[in-house]
């Protein structure tokens, strides 16, 4: 973060100029967060810029600014107002143009995962023996038709507990949809555990073409240290005797599995990976990894210095691949859509010749509209990330619609923090959503300042790696080596 204030030199007024000095082993940066850009820089202006950013400059480091601010860089900023460009329309998003529905089918699980988010780890509600009734979820879906008139296609996804333990709910539902709405254009979607299907199950999802995901942790000995059925029987094996029945008897339904791979503390990360890279039946499909989120956590979850290591590793032998130095294949599957995410943040970059007076950080979706999800009691949250113990996220009711007060609290989430959000230089690269600042009673300022600077620290790196891979060669334009 940098703000420059009321500095006067050559009798010219700079009020706030915000920027970030970087550097990679190959190159001098400096990000202007007024253009979005990244800048390379010689080593004297890097020099300068360092100075800055500190507030230790002398005259020449201003010169050196000067000379920025002529090509038009590095300006002073324009920003105003903290407010998020969808205030004024999110009003009729919320009526017109919601774009998916998730339903709790069941608060319910066949499995007692040591990690869940609705485990003894984090401040939420424990698994229940509760299930949305099909009338709740004929409303859910009337209320998603209803608000969607605006939208070619919606999405109706199946969220638990485990969803499949309600399977018979969700055939009627899926026939009730096309009964009743036969023109819209819908797809639908599944995270489950993968321990229950059947051949009734898995030629219902394939026919119905679902988006699947399904939760492997990596090899047995690993998965099953944290993802167990209740009576302490690891899940891996049944998981992977249905994904080779369904491989061998729906190849084609198969292929639009995904796997969520939750590499916990304690668990080898080389041998995850090894796993998914020598895996016969998990080929191509896609891979996401996350590590034990510490959201909404009691206490945190505490990674050793090995997982580091073996995570820079693989990084790295990412980036050469992208490179060409060594085969694609060669590469981690878990580090895939690592490149997908450098190349939609390069994207961004250079596409705007100022900021705008009237603006928000980066971070919040639009809640309601992307992705809300809708529990066994009716109410309404903005995804199923968020607790549903949390009075500010709760922003309505199937039978009563959107407190829209509540919506624009979690869209605007930056007024918690205006002065620091106004002066800081992560300003649209922000990644941070409301649920950083949720107490489950309202939203928190100091719950939010904890953090931005691993927010700021993350952009950071995906702004080094980007410039050390374009100082390498690579060029995002062309998707270099199909990685």
């Amino acid at each position: 973060m940098k703000r420059i204030s009321d500095i006067d030199y050559t009798s010219e007024k700079v009020d706030v100029i915000v920027f970030r000095p970087f550097s990679t082993p190959g190159g001098n940066y400096v990000y202007d967060r007024e253009t979005n850009s990244i800048l390379s820089l010689s080593e004297q202006e890097y020099e300068s810029f360092v100075r800055l950013y500190h507030n230790e400059q002398n005259e020449h480091d201003f010169d050196v600014l000067k000379g920025f601010q002529a090509k038009g860089y590095c300006k002073s900023s324009v920003l105003e107002e903290i407010r998020h460009p969808q205030d004024t329309v999110i009003s009729f998003h919320l009526e017109n143009r919601i774009e998916k529905i998730t339903l709790q089918v069941t608060q319910n699980c066949n499995l007692n995962c040591s990690y869940c988010s609705y485990g003894e780890m984090y401040k939420n509600r424990p698994h229940a023996n509760r299930v949305m009734t099909f009338e709740t979820m004929q409303k859910s879906v009337d209320f998603l038709m209803q608000h969607s008139t605006n939208t070619p296609e919606v999405n109706i996804g199946f969220y638990g507990g485990e969803p499949l333990l309600g399977f018979e709910n969700i055939k009627k539902l899926i026939a009730y949809v096309e009964q009743k709405y036969p023109y819209k254009k819908r797809t639908y979607s599944m995270t489950t555990n993968g321990t229950i299907f059947n051949d009734e199950i898995i030629h219902f999802l394939s026919e119905k073409e679902f988006s699947i995901v399904i939760s492997l942790d990596g090899p047995k000995e690993l998965h099953d240290m944290n993802r167990v059925f209740d009576n302490g029987q690891g899940s891996f094996d049944k998981i992977m005797e249905n994904l080779l029945f369904i491989k061998n008897q729906h190849p084609t339904f198969f292929e639009k599995i995904s796997f969520n791979t939750v590499v916990a503390p304690g668990s080898d990360f080389r041998c995850v990976d090894d796993f998914f890279n020598a895996s016969e039946i998990i080929e191509d499909n896609v891979l996401n990894m996350t590590i034990v989120s510490d959201l909404y956590a009691e206490r945190q979850a505490s990674y050793d210095e090995l997982y580091s290591v073996n995570y820079g590793i693989q990084r790295t032998k990412m980036l050469l691949a992208a490179l060409g130095y060594i085969d694609k294949d060669k590469m981690s599957k878990l580090f895939r859509t690592d490149m997908a995410i450098l190349s939609r943040t390069y994207e961004t970059l250079g596409k705007m010749s100022s900021l705008s007076k009237i603006s928000h950080p980066g971070g919040p979706c639009l809640p309601g509209v992307k992705r809300p999800m809708v529990d066994v009691h009716g109410n309404i949250f903005p995804c199923e990330r968020v607790s549903e113990e949390s009075d500010a996220m709760r922003i309505g009711h199937i039978d009563t619609g959107f407190d829209i007060d509540k919506v624009k609290a979690i869209l605007n989430i930056g007024n918690l923090t205006p002065d620091e959000c106004k002066q800081c230089w992560n300003f649209i690269h922000c990644n941070m959503c409301a649920a950083v600042a949720d107490n489950l009673n309202k939203l928190d300022k100091d719950l939010k300042l904890k953090q931005c600077a691993r927010a700021m620290n993350n952009t950071l790196i995906q702004f080094a790696t980007i410039c050390l891979l374009r100082e390498n060669g690579y060029t995002f334009e062309e998707g270099k080596y199909g990685i």
